[in-house]
């Protein structure tokens, strides 16, 4: 016996999408701690005094903290569409993605060209880990049947002549 019950709700693979978003929250509040802790227990660093000072840090630290808050609103309100199974979440979903990329990338820019940082191999590993798992979240929400059919509350619906169009 076959089902041919069209895939829709939070279930299969958009478990893992639901775990994805909810760690990359919770990941970027530790992380805006973290470097709130660094810049000010750092001081030196930021002192223009002190021999390790490095003269852009005092800017960077705050924009990697706004950079930081914006993916974190961004999650909540991606979180808010996923569990309404809002229409708008698919599209916002790779918008997020990459976001996130080109974040990671600018972030990497800056450190690199406004200090004496260098880029390590596991600063690469994280981009090169990120693009991928983005790929895939992005070719997921563009060809899943679970995601055609789940988020379809909010879509404006039109009846005309006994035809539905979305």
């Amino acid at each position: 016996m076959t089902d041919n019950s069209p895939l829709r709700g939070l279930g299969g693979w958009l478990i893992v999408v639901a775990i994805r978003l909810i760690l990359s929250c919770i990941s970027n509040i530790f992380l805006i701690i973290y470097i709130s802790i660094i810049f000010i227990r750092l001081a030196n660093f930021t002192n223009s005094n002190s021999i390790f000072y490095s003269e852009n840090l005092n800017w960077i630290y705050p924009l990697e903290i706004g950079m930081n808050l914006i993916l974190i609103f961004f999650n909540i309100y991606l979180l808010y569409l996923f569990f309404t199974k809002n229409y708008k979440f698919p599209s916002l979903m790779i918008c997020f993605e990459l976001l996130v990329i080109g974040l990671m990338l600018l972030d990497q820019f800056i450190t690199h060209q406004f200090t004496t940082f260098k880029i390590e191999s596991r600063d690469l590993f994280n981009i090169a880990k990120n693009i991928i798992l983005s790929v895939i979240c992005i070719s997921y929400m563009l060809k899943s049947e679970r995601v055609y059919n789940t988020f379809v509350n909010g879509r404006r619906r039109v009846e005309s002549n006994n035809n539905i169009i979305s």
